[in-house]
């Protein structure tokens, strides 16, 4: 009895610290000042003296294994998820996002009370002796990220509730342009030819996109900037370069049928720059607008910058009633054995998205999971045997059953069983 009013102390004590640190932002000054949210909430839970706790330790595991072992996705990507209060979670995200895409990335949160998500975007570091490169944040009173991505590549994104936070969310991921048309919007207009395709019998690849409209349609300025040049050359005939403002980019406006814009002049966006034509060595084609982005390492795919096509996510089919269950492998799967057990964390897709009893993070399908309602069998003990709250002989014992008694077996992994008996659930050994 006395250890267990000593463990209630305990957790009230730390429920309190934990509550004040998530509703104060007084002790946070000049020490934490460019710090990310999640770091200035780590720290807040060091000073606190949370940080020998096995909640702190737990969650702050829980945010290392996000990112090292991130649940792969697809963008465009939508889910509806749960993180409960009993245990520390986080969720890594990991995506491949393509030079001028614009991420946004929208969470809605839904929770009695008020909860922070700490949610960071990360550019996956190459080599694993590397840490994972911090690229952006949402702060405090947000929770929406947009960020144009610059270099081709994996991206990770982060998500982790504050302590002791039972909250429900929808995630949805979106790749935008981060430029816009360099065709007037009102133009019926066609691409119909793209970057790296062999021109010139496979003597040089295409350094653009073909953008195909009626002749004299107004080509436009994709982003505020700077006219560098205005010219004409064998290929492209008369020419336009436009030097972005907010980035290190040149935009190329070719096969034009005549130039509204001078060397030095300043433009906005939707700005006309020229008329569409098929001058150069587009004389024998239909009109349209080559339209080509340089750096300083040469060209770059404008496909992404314009038109990445990844603004609606597929839709969701599997039953979200589900999230938050604990359900059981059911089918041959080639991640996970057969009555292995999980907890269902979010319903995305055809499947969901689920925590393995060592934390892990995978990704099932619908028709490749069951209830555990239904037991695999019935178990009679052979001998006595401890009843632990994780399949593993450290975990903490949570009953105890003599030989003889019976238990449902619900799932199993590697040398334990996770069985109930009078509403107890917990895992024993199979020896």
């Amino acid at each position: 009895m006395r250890n267990k009013e000593i463990k209630s102390v305990y957790y009230i004590t730390l429920l309190f610290s934990v509550l004040i640190i998530a509703c104060s932002d007084q002790i946070t000054g000049d020490l934490f000042k460019g710090k990310t949210p999640h770091e200035r909430y780590s720290e807040h839970l060091e000073n606190a003296g949370l940080n020998g706790s096995i909640l702190y330790e737990r969650w702050l595991a829980a945010s290392v294994q996000s990112l090292q072992q991130p649940i792969e996705i697809s963008v465009p990507y939508q889910e509806k998820a749960y993180f409960g209060a009993d245990f520390p979670n986080a969720a890594g995200y990991l995506f491949e996002a393509r030079d001028g895409e614009q991420l946004q990335i929208e969470i809605s949160p839904q929770s009695l009370d008020s909860v922070q998500l700490f949610i960071d975007l990360f550019a996956r570091a190459t080599d694993t002796t590397q840490n994972h490169m911090h690229l952006a944040s949402v702060e405090a009173d947000s929770t929406f990220l947009s960020y144009t991505v610059r270099r081709n590549g994996e991206y990770i994104l982060r998500i982790q509730p504050e302590l002791l936070s039972d909250v429900s969310f929808d995630l949805r991921i979106t790749a935008e342009p981060s430029l816009s048309n360099p065709v007037a919007e009102n133009a019926k207009q066609h691409i119909g030819s793209f970057f790296g395709v062999d021109r010139d019998g496979g003597r040089r690849s295409h350094e653009g996109i073909d953008i195909f409209a009626d002749r004299m349609t107004p080509a436009v300025a994709a982003t505020d900037g700077v006219i560098r040049r205005v010219g004409t050359n064998n290929l492209g005939g008369k020419v336009v370069f436009l030097r972005a403002q907010d980035r290190p980019i040149s935009l190329y406006y070719a096969h034009l049928d005549s130039q509204i814009v001078s060397t030095g002049q300043t433009v906005k966006t939707g700005d006309t720059v020229g008329l569409i034509g098929n001058t150069g060595n587009a004389r024998t084609t239909p009109p349209h607008l080559h339209f080509g982005i340089y750096t300083s390492n040469g060209a770059v795919d404008p496909l992404p910058f314009v038109r990445p096509g990844k603004s609606t996510p597929s839709a969701i089919t599997s039953d979200i009633g589900r999230i938050g269950d604990t359900l059981r492998i059911s089918t041959s799967n080639h991640d996970v054995a057969i009555h292995t057990p999980l907890i269902i964390e979010a319903a995305a897709l055809n499947g969901y998205r689920a925590t393995l009893p060592d934390q892990s993070k995978v990704f099932v399908s619908e028709n490749q999971v069951t209830n555990t309602s239904q037991p695999l069998r019935t178990l009679t003990l052979r001998k006595e045997k401890l009843v632990y709250r994780s399949p593993h002989l450290l975990a903490a014992i949570v009953n105890r059953y003599p030989a003889g008694e019976q238990v449902q077996i619900l799932a199993e992994i590697d040398d334990y069983y996770l069985i109930e008996n009078n509403f107890t659930k917990g895992w024993i050994e199979n020896d």
